[in-house]
């Protein structure tokens, strides 16, 4: 059996280096992940180069950037939006995951909304193929 975990990218395109959202999937198959444990959905695992967490404080705006680093964004409290360079806006909350790959190009703006802090789980992964 399989199920799907559902997700936002955020990419620069070939043509002028603009930023846009796409929706996208990850496809979960049922597994004998950790035995004696029953089966659940896993989904295929790709390498991944270093992890860490990010703490942006109430009110913090990151102007238009190209993100640092090809990344899953995990929201582990909190609520921020992305902005691409189209000038489409997506929240992300908490429980929320963003892959970010507009390494290059325009790139989007961020920002904290609310009184709260916003807390990441961040891990890096290769740089897309070309």
């Amino acid at each position: 059996m399989s199920s799907a975990l559902n997700y936002m990218r955020l990419y620069a395109d070939d043509g002028g280096g603009e930023s846009h959202f796409e929706p996208a999937v990850i496809e979960t198959f049922t597994r004998d992940f950790a035995p004696p444990a029953p089966a659940f959905g896993v989904s295929s695992f790709v390498p991944a180069l270093r992890s860490g967490f990010l703490l942006l404080p109430a009110g913090w705006i990151g102007e238009l950037h190209p993100s640092p680093l090809r990344m899953w964004i995990f929201v582990l409290q909190g609520e921020m939006e992305f902005e691409a360079s189209d000038g489409e806006c997506q929240p992300v909350r908490t429980g929320d995951v963003l892959l970010l790959e507009d390494t290059t190009g325009r790139g989007h703006r961020s920002r904290v909304i609310g009184d709260t802090a916003a807390r990441l789980a961040v891990v890096e992964l290769q740089p897309a193929r070309a």
